[in-house]
């Protein structure tokens, strides 16, 4: 009896461990001490299959003493048909009543934003996503790095 509860939780850790996201994308830039206007932040990814549906998170780390409640972005769509499509985007840290919506450890915060969900890309090729910071800062500080991931969607 022992055993079989055992292997039921063997069993059952596996089937969890394997239906998870799948990643198929992931890449991690770590700024140096500020982020200045003209420093892109770019990925690049390729997509092989039109069909297949994708969420893209976007990952923020940040000092704790962070000055601001948001920061202003430019996001760079590139194509493979070298087409652009550039929009701002702000990404809020914290509530309106200055609580981190990050999980923060210490001096280091940690926030999970998903860009998209139930993306489809049309043409097959390398897309590039690149961010641009765009606040009254010329030099922003205690931006440390910026992460995306494609994870592949359940149809």
């Amino acid at each position: 009896m022992k055993y079989l509860l055992y292997i039921t939780i063997l069993a059952s850790t596996l089937l969890l461990y394997s239906c998870g996201p799948n990643i198929v994308y992931e890449e991690s830039h770590t700024l140096n001490e500020t982020w200045g206007y003209g420093d892109a932040i770019e990925f690049s990814f390729d997509i092989d299959d039109a069909s297949t549906v994708y969420d893209i998170l976007l990952t923020v780390n940040h000092s704790s003493d962070f000055s601001y409640q948001n920061f202003y972005t430019q996001i760079t769509t590139t194509y493979p048909t070298a087409e652009e499509f550039t929009s701002p985007l702000s990404i809020e840290l914290a509530n309106k009543m200055g609580s981190w919506l990050s999980t923060c450890s210490g001096e280091k915060c940690e926030l999970y934003l998903l860009l998209k969900n139930d993306v489809k890309f049309k043409d097959i090729g390398n897309y590039k996503i690149s961010f641009q910071q765009d606040t009254r800062e010329a030099q922003l500080r205690g931006i440390n790095s910026l992460g995306l991931s494609l994870i592949e969607t359940e149809k």
